[in-house]
């Protein structure tokens, strides 16, 4: 996604891709050379981001953004090199995929080993209570949407 407007401009060339508002104030302050993004950054980058959802050009769901038209949305792991995410820089629709592959591949893990695959998965070498927390609420949420089946001990995707 290309984020264009009053000097800010954020690329993301990954197709899928929902970046959160965080994210793009971080490469907005890359791109103009500045140390830290103040008030006024912050607020002229949610400025162009918002104004692209009103007109259609990107969809906003939350704090979260992404191009309107662009193929499925995809799980990304950070590749060699690249930083790993925040829990909350990733956004949930992005965990659920992840969640709902990961039970596809190996069906009949524990609630307690997706969210281990799904920890090393997004590169994070520890599961804090903030990370388990949200991700024992994303298997929560696919069961709601009956794409994950099974109790705590044994879970797979749905057929």
């Amino acid at each position: 996604m290309r984020v264009r407007g009053r000097g800010v401009e954020a690329d993301e060339s990954s197709r899928g891709v929902d970046l959160h508002e965080d994210l793009l104030v971080q490469r907005a302050r890359e791109a103009w050379g500045v140390a830290r993004a103040g008030n006024r950054i912050r607020d002229d980058v949610r400025e162009v981001a918002r104004a692209l959802a009103d007109s259609g050009s990107v969809v906003s769901d939350d704090a979260f953004f992404h191009a309107e038209g662009l193929n499925p949305l995809k799980a990304r792991h950070p590749g060699d090199g690249e930083t790993v995410r925040k829990v909350v820089h990733i956004a949930p629709a992005e965990r659920y995929v992840a969640l709902a592959e990961l039970a596809a591949e190996c069906p009949g893990m524990s609630r307690d080993e997706l969210i281990k695959q799904a920890c090393e998965f997004f590169g994070w070498r520890r599961t804090g209570k903030d990370i388990r927390d949200c991700l024992a609420a994303g298997i929560e949420e696919l069961h709601r949407q009956r794409r994950l089946e099974g109790g705590p001990e044994r879970i797979r995707a749905a057929r």
